[in-house]
């Protein structure tokens, strides 16, 4: 028995001597940005893994003792550390040193992706979307804690949004998807259902926009990153929210080692009933007199569901191609309207079968090369075609009520938007190119030249009005071409970076004008052609950062503006461009170390002439030439994050936007009205407060965090103020408040949040004062692995 007991407890000790462990760690730059791609090797051994795009690295199957861990990136200083492992062991944070090195006259960096940015001239802000790919969330509420960005949507899921950066809105705004100009990718690939878990980083510019996103923004621009994460793996998440809510999302990627062959899938599935209440004053069809009280309804016909699946194949880090893939992709949307777009408040008259859907295919192409001729020379271009097909529906002969009963019309020959039905089907061809080349002369000189191309074709018909039956008869065309060179120039060690730069823009348009009755038909056919400027510069003095901008720039007019939509918006294919100066002005502050604190302060003006605003008429509505529109503010970022896990965060903004015409109808003679008044319907004063916390979870590789979002929208007219009664036509200041709670389990393996907007119930208001949704709920799940 004896000697069974010592045979025992010699296997024990040989099974402890033997155990194998996990080690977990997260390597970091100066900046707190994780470090993708760095090589983590076991001393001694053939042992080894990679960070992913986080900076987080999982060794497996560890022997206790005592070992030796090798980090090395491109760019950092090598760095080796001692870890003792007797269970399943999760480092702090490795924060690796930057190195600096001369290779070929080019000096190399090692920095975050987000850290360079940040650093450029450019007035730019950069937010990684890791902090929030295990929340129910969008690009747009990425966007939404950004200092100058506020967005405001006229309902739940999917309804129509309106983006605003430094007053500059809609159009004036370009927003691009890993550079490509998504002015076509329509209302199924727009930003409020693109999910987190797709996204990297978005990159906001305000006021100057890179040649490398060559389009012909007014003053600004929004570069959504997808994940390029070098490694195989998989993301899979789903959500369930309020108003019967479903938010699906799976990407993955595999990659040989060996040869660099990658096959990508990003998808997701967004549906939602947006069944929330709003009060109305409901109005009787017999009498036609409407109650003096408001009832609260349920939105009965506000339903929206979208897809899309993006598969590439290609290569990833060969001798012949950082990247160079070949991709499909199909998305789908389909939304129902619950009332006009424009319509002030809501709607005595509800719609009740109104709606809209479109359909894309994507075929893209991209090539992206760095090192090449001694590393002096950078590569990077894409091809892209979209073929869409879209459907406007307003054909039903009922008149529907804020229950959902209907009533058959007298006439059925009329629908519910306006007296005629209407069936309009759009098919658009779209053609997107670009090239980007970048050349070092010497050190601390850099030149880029790029050139991009964005040509559409859109033609269709429509068996109920005649009007757009005949406007759209013969295809429409729309071309643009934009030629871009720059001139970098740094100095003192990089402290002191400018970049000049000069653009030229090429417009044609060609399209049929008619009449009410689709019985007149007067081609019409515009080329324009214009030079944009600029200038770029940045002082980098230890913590502190100065940056100053100008740019002279030039914005056409896009799809909607030029020939509507068949439902809310007419055409007006003879809109002038517009053009705008743009200034900017503002420093940065930033403090690294074991408590990190970033300030930054930036002031803009925007003086733009012919500026395209929306004329609503009733309930419909037309793009017109409002002559000249200055904005001018200041936007504001603060950021603090504690050792204990403990971090705050705020911005905010002030905008005065003014018209700034004398004369009505840019003619002198008559006096125009509203000269120097504030521009309606725009938020002037908005900002946000985030409080979170972040620690340990109770087991040992768990980690939780929660966080709270305090939302600020002071009162504004939707109406010109001139023309408004004391307290009337205002949108009242909003307070509103979300909380976010995440569990993640095996370092991230497995997550779990839940989320409450609005967590008050305030009554919240956008849009020519609609109501949003009040509280609501979600749930959501995510498994990842790399």
């Amino acid at each position: 028995m004896k000697n069974v007991l010592v045979t025992i407890s010699l296997l024990i000790v040989a099974a402890e001597a033997m155990a194998q462990f996990s080690l977990t760690g997260q390597v970091l730059d100066p900046a707190g940005e994780g470090i993708p791609g760095v090589t983590i090797t076991v001393k001694g051994t053939s042992m080894g893994t990679s960070s992913d795009y986080e900076g987080k690295f999982q060794l497996d199957d560890i022997e206790k003792g005592q070992w030796q861990l090798i980090l090395s990136g491109v760019g950092f200083q090598s760095q080796e550390i001692t870890v003792d492992v007797d269970q399943p062991t999760k480092l702090s944070p490795i924060t690796l040193k930057e190195s600096t090195t001369e290779l070929a006259a080019v000096q190399i960096v090692g920095k975050s992706a987000a850290t360079e940015i940040r650093e450029q001239a450019y007035a730019v802000e950069v937010v990684s979307s890791k902090g929030f790919k295990n929340l129910s969330t969008n690009a747009n509420d990425i966007l939404g804690k950004i200092s100058g960005v506020n967005i405001r949507q006229s309902g739940g899921l999917g309804s129509n949004f309106s983006l605003s950066l430094n007053g500059l809105s809609g159009n004036q705004l370009r927003l691009f998807l890993d550079g490509v100009p998504m002015d076509y990718f329509g209302s199924s690939l727009s930003l409020n259902n693109f999910s987190a878990n797709l996204i990297d980083r978005i990159e906001v510019y305000k006021g100057v926009v890179p040649i490398h996103l060559s389009s012909d923004a007014l003053g600004g621009a929004i570069n959504v990153v997808t994940s390029k994460n070098v490694n195989s793996f998989l993301d899979a998440s789903y959500s369930v929210g309020s108003f019967n809510t479903h938010i699906a999302s799976l990407n993955g990627q595999h990659r040989n080692a060996k040869n660099g062959f990658t096959v990508r899938l990003k998808s997701f599935y967004n549906t939602a009933d947006n069944n929330y209440e709003v009060p109305v004053n409901l109005v009787n069809f017999e009498t036609g007199k409407e109650e003096g009280e408001p009832t609260w309804v349920e939105r009965f016909h506000d339903g929206y569901t979208s897809k899309m699946a993006w598969a590439e194949v290609g290569f990833v880090g060969t001798s012949f191609a950082d990247q160079l893939m070949v991709g499909l992709m199909y998305s789908d949307n389909y939304k129902e309207l619950q009332q006009p777009a424009n319509a002030v408040g809501q709607a005595k008259i509800p719609y009740g079968e109104v709606a809209a859907q479109e359909e894309k295919i994507i075929t893209n192409l991209s090539y992206k090369k760095s090192g090449l001729l001694n590393d002096r020379l950078s590569l990077r271009a894409y091809l892209v075609k979209v073929a869409s097909n879209s459907l406007s529906i307003d054909t039903s002969s009922y008149r529907y009520d804020w229950f959902g009963e209907r009533t058959l019309r007298e006439n059925t020959a009329i629908g519910e938007v306006e007296n005629r039905k209407t069936l309009l089907n759009l098919n658009l061809d779209n053609y997107l190119a670009n090239f980007n080349t970048e050349y070092t002369l010497a050190a601390n000189h850099n030149v880029a030249v790029n050139y991009s191309l964005n040509h559409l074709n859109v033609k269709g018909s429509d068996r109920f009005k005649a009007e757009n039956n005949t406007q759209f008869s013969n295809p429409s065309t729309v071309a643009k071409q934009v030629f871009g060179f720059s001139y970098t120039q740094s100095f003192f060690s990089q402290k002191l970076k400018n970049t000049f730069f000069s653009k030229y823009y090429r417009y044609r348009v060609t399209s049929l004008e008619t009449n009410y009755q689709g019985s007149e038909v007067l081609p019409f056919e515009a080329t324009k052609q214009y030079m944009g400027y600029g200038v770029t510069s940045t002082l980098q003095l230890r913590e502190w950062q100065l940056k100053a901008s100008y740019e002279n720039a030039t914005r056409f007019p896009e799809l909607i503006e030029l020939f509507g939509d068949g439902l809310n918006y007419t055409p007006n294919p003879s809109l002038l461009p517009e053009q705008s100066n743009n200034y900017n002005l503002g420093f940065i502050y930033s403090r690294a170390g074991a408590n990190p604190f970033m300030l930054s302060v930036n002031g803009f003006v925007r003086d733009a002439q012919d500026f395209i605003l929306p004329l609503v008429k009733g309930i419909k509505a037309s793009h017109i030439n409002n002559g000249i529109v200055r904005s001018a503010g200041v936007d504001l970022g603060m950021s603090y994050q504690l050792k204990s896990g403990l971090a705050f965060a705020a911005n905010g903004t002030y905008l005065d936007k003014r018209d700034l015409n004398k004369w009505r109808n840019g003619a002198e003679g008559v006096a125009n009205s509203q000269y120097k008044v504030r521009v309606p319907n725009e938020p002037f004063l908005f900002g946000n407060v985030t409080v979170s916390y972040r620690r340990g979870g109770f087991f040992g590789h768990d980690q939780m965090s929660a966080s709270i979002i305090q939302r600020y929208v002071g009162a504004f007219y939707y109406r010109w103020p001139n023309l408004a009664s004391q307290g009337k036509d205002t949108v009242p200041q909003q307070w509103t408040t979300n909380l976010d709670i995440v569990y993640s389990i095996k370092n991230g393996r497995y997550n779990t949040s839940f989320g409450i907007a609005n967590l008050w119930d305030a009554e919240v208001y956008d849009n020519f004062l609609q109501l949003r949704p009040g509280r609501t709920y979600n749930l959501k799940f995510r498994y990842f692995i790399n």
